[in-house]
């Protein structure tokens, strides 16, 4: 039967590396991959392969289907290398986990960041940053460069006050019903792989780097609405090129007198 992946063999194959401490986290069993120190005596779901005798059976033992309904599992200790997590100390709670089904549990992390990989390693620093000024750690992005981006709209959110505080309110507020709304719509049908938040990203660099922010004069139901339209002209010549206030006389009604006079249009490349 297939083990579980080995941390030393995988690393080997990046060089050098620096760690960084993630802290205690929530993090997701499904990427939970390998161990560290137990990867040859463990099967793929992170059970012992031979039951050696009456003590490892009475530890596989206490965790229970029951006993999981009255039992908080500990945080495993884990190491987190390029989107997956290899278990430093916690292998038989990662097996109780996985065959009772559950999605996530505790893990104190130490993310390994490749010395070669700088682009993995400023979103690395830029994920801390970010979670440390906020306060916020359960927002996970597959592209950490976009940590740098929420960090900005957190401050631009907050205008100057506690950014820990409006952080949470900016969280409850804004990020998460926008990503209700990308949850349930054709950009995350169409992207059925891709996290939530790696897609408010794209809808939202995208208006950035056309009119310099969001627009906030609308629901972001029509924000959405906007960017799927624009993205259903790519390759049509004809409309390469689409006036931006037209685009929103066809999805709202009337123009936001701030783009009455405006000039600029959607460039779809």
């Amino acid at each position: 039967m297939k083990g579980v992946k080995c941390f030393g063999d995988e690393i080997r194959g990046y060089g050098p590396y620096a760690t960084i401490e993630a802290g205690l986290r929530v993090i997701e069993v499904k990427r939970i991959t390998g161990s560290v120190n137990k990867c040859h005596e463990l099967d793929r779901r992170f059970r012992t392969r031979r039951r050696r005798d009456l003590r490892e059976r009475w530890r596989r033992g206490r965790f229970s289907e029951h006993s999981l309904q009255f039992y908080s599992i500990p945080p495993i200790d884990a190491y987190l290398l390029s989107g997956e997590y290899y278990v430093i100390d916690g292998n038989r709670r990662v097996a109780a986990a996985k065959q009772f089904g559950l999605e996530f549990m505790d893990a104190h992390v130490t993310e390994c960041v490749p010395h070669g990989n700088r682009e993995a390693h400023r979103g690395a620093v830029s994920q801390r940053l970010f979670e440390q000024q906020t306060g916020l750690k359960n927002i996970r992005l597959d592209y950490t460069s976009g940590y740098g981006d929420l960090l900005q709209e957190v401050k631009d959110y907050a205008e100057a006050e506690d950014i820990a505080e409006c952080a949470r309110l900016w969280y409850s507020e804004v990020y998460l019903p926008r990503l209700e709304v990308i949850g349930r719509s054709e950009l995350k049908r169409r992207y059925s792989g891709s996290r939530e938040g790696d897609l408010y990203l794209l809808v939202t660099r995208f208006f950035k780097e056309l009119m310099g922010k969001v627009p906030d004069d609308v629901g972001f139901e029509t924000v959405l609405s906007a960017f799927l339209f624009a993205r259903r002209l790519r390759g049509r010549s004809l409309f390469r090129r689409f006036p931006l206030p037209q685009l929103y006389k066809l999805l709202r009604g009337p123009v936001p007198a701030s783009l009455q006079s405006r000039n600029d249009t959607w460039k779809i490349d």
